[in-house]
């Protein structure tokens, strides 16, 4: 079960890889669209406006693809062995299964209400005076209940970057910095690019 959870690339690759990752982008996308739920970016997950369902199929597979492409780029300039292209795309695609579940945690109807609620709460209590830095002290338990609301959400965040990163480095056979570092890079670079084709997607179909 650990293996299967943290490293399940061990087990599972190429095109069962890819035509399974490909599978919880498309249900992941499905679901987000039933709940209102955005992913445009790479990391993202939150609420926003309804879309059409294949608007958030277009996300997933931006999110996906962006970050795939960028670390095979890096793979290519780094790896000193040979890797197929397919075993990356299939690893990053399935890395998002995550993903899914932090889905399904936001749908759930009474933490998507406590998680509104809570952040209206919050916004509500910022000072109209840049320099009241302090939110009001009552307003102390909405941002308690907020943070362990999302707390699931970020654990699940922190797991999908785990499972990126060992299906770059077990694919590309690169260790230590030069692993961490490029993988770094290119994600950091993906959600930037992911953001700005998403942003464009909605912006033409607004």
């Amino acid at each position: 079960m650990k293996t299967w959870m943290f490293k399940p690339f061990e087990r599972i690759a190429g095109g069962p890889a890819l035509l399974a990752g490909l599978a919880v982008i498309v249900v992941t996308a499905l679901l987000a669209w039933r709940a209102d739920l955005h992913t445009d970016g790479v990391l993202d997950l939150h609420f926003g406006p309804p879309v059409t369902w294949w608007n958030l199929l277009l996300q997933g597979l931006i999110n996906w693809l962006s970050l795939a492409l960028l670390l095979l780029g890096m793979g290519r300039w780094l790896s000193r062995g040979r890797f197929r292209s397919l075993d990356l795309f299939a690893t990053q695609a399935l890395a998002r299964w995550p993903m899914l579940l932090g889905v399904l945690w936001m749908s759930i109807p009474n933490v998507a209400d406590e998680i509104e609620t809570r952040t209206q709460a919050l916004m509500a209590a910022v000072p109209d005076d840049p320099s009241l830095v302090m939110a009001p002290a009552e307003y102390l338990l909405d941002a308690m209940w907020l943070t362990v609301l999302a707390l699931p959400a970020l654990i699940i965040l922190a797991w999908m970057i785990w499972l990126m990163y060992h299906g770059y480095a077990l694919v590309t056979n690169l260790r230590g910095q030069r692993a961490v570092f490029s993988f770094t890079g290119a994600l950091v670079l993906a959600e930037i690019i992911s953001k700005l084709l998403i942003w464009s997607l909605l912006t033409i179909n607004a």
